[in-house]
């Protein structure tokens, strides 16, 4: 690939546990095991990365990350239990949420512009009201970690899976449960709904993808068996390809239903991979692992190879007439700063901290600054 359409490697001095890109400008934040947060605007191009601003609110690490959908603020959850609403502007911590949970906060999720979902090591899930800073729902039916969240708009369904080897599903409007899965007798460590809908592709420990059908909850109906380690991340490519992240290394494209392995992206060598997410223009995937980077991957080629299968499918259908219905109608249907993430040099004292191996730990959006109203009970 042409070294000025590349973006440099994000490198640090500590793990980095999350990452989040803006919603509409090319900014990402990452989040490390220190506690450190940064904010790097990237660009194609060797040395065009630039660093906005780096900030360490606690020594406790950060475990993932949210844009607010108008991209003003980030919302950060940590190892102590807190919640952080960030100014992206300028990285100045906007509101605390203190002991927001009892145990270390795993995940965090942004499902509409008011609600935050956050899950922790125990099992517990919350839903906030970013408006005030309320909690509005927690739902206790887990007794492990959440390892993800995946959430379905059109009918404000949640779905979590966690390490206990099940998967859960609610509705955000209603204080209970409305399913869970039977038990896998395997950690389940991300999740991803797909197929418009209709199917929710989840990652294990073993490195099978287990595939539930929407609504039939009680067992996967397809499993796709291929990855050699842990499926630790899931990333939509669009309704019918994920990209897959391992404790391997290695960054696969699957296509789902027919199951089929499409071929390699990117590896960061023998160093598990934390999290890949997609580019709010679709251009770069990235990648995070336990060698202390953060990696962009040039992925618009599988988009436009996705158009231009549905371009020829169209065609076909033309050229049968199956698209033509005047033609029809006359014959009578998914805890280490650095280079160019911040120039701190700090030892890290949180437990936290991996060892550089194989070894799969259970890994774990901000308020626009015109917001005055969120968390003001505080």
């Amino acid at each position: 690939m042409p070294s000025n359409l590349l973006v440099d490697t994000l490198s640090y001095k500590d793990m980095v546990f999350d990452f989040a890109f803006h919603p509409t400008l090319d900014i990402i934040a990452t989040g490390l095991i220190t506690g450190h947060i940064n904010c790097v605007k990237y660009a194609p191009g060797a040395g065009n990365n630039e660093t906005a601003w780096s900030i360490r609110p606690t020594k406790k690490s950060c475990r993932g990350l949210a844009f607010s959908n108008d991209g003003a603020g980030l919302f950060t959850v940590f190892k102590d239990g807190a919640i952080r609403a960030l100014d992206v502007n300028t990285g100045d911590v906007l509101i605390k949420k203190a002991d927001a949970h009892e145990n270390p906060i795993n995940t965090v999720r942004l499902l509409t512009e008011t609600t935050l979902a956050t899950g922790d090591d125990s099992g517990v899930i919350k839903l906030w009201d970013v408006r005030t800073g309320t909690e509005t729902m927690q739902y206790t039916e887990h007794d492990d970690f959440i390892s993800d969240f995946d959430y379905d708009a059109d009918s404000k369904t949640l779905v979590a899976s966690s390490g206990q080897g099940t998967i859960s599903i609610y509705d955000i409007r209603k204080p209970k449960m409305l399913a869970m899965s039977a038990n896998q007798d395997d950690e389940l460590m991300s999740i991803c709904i797909v197929k418009d809908r209709r199917k929710v592709v989840v990652g294990s420990q073993e490195g099978v993808l287990n595939i539930y059908s929407w609504g039939d909850w009680g067992d996967c109906t397809d499993r796709f068996i291929g990855h050699p380690n842990s499926i630790d991340t899931i990333c939509k490519i669009d309704e019918d390809t994920v990209a897959t992240g391992s404790s391997d290394g290695i960054i696969r494209i699957i296509d789902i239903l027919p199951n089929k392995f499409q071929g390699i992206v990117g590896e960061h060598e023998d160093f598990p991979i934390e999290r890949i997410k997609l580019s709010h223009d679709k251009t770069y995937l990235a990648s995070c692992s336990h060698d202390d980077t953060v990696r962009f991957w040039d992925v618009r080629y599988l988009t436009s190879e996705r158009e231009d299968e549905d371009d020829d499918s169209d065609d076909a259908k033309d050229a049968t007439g199956d698209n033509d219905k005047d033609s029809s109608d006359d014959d009578d249907e998914d805890d280490k700063p650095g280079k160019n993430g911040g120039s701190m040099d700090v030892d890290s004292d949180d437990s936290d901290a991996p060892k550089k191996s194989n070894s799969r730990r259970p890994k774990k959006q901000a308020p626009a600054a015109s917001n005055p109203g969120f968390f003001d009970d505080l």
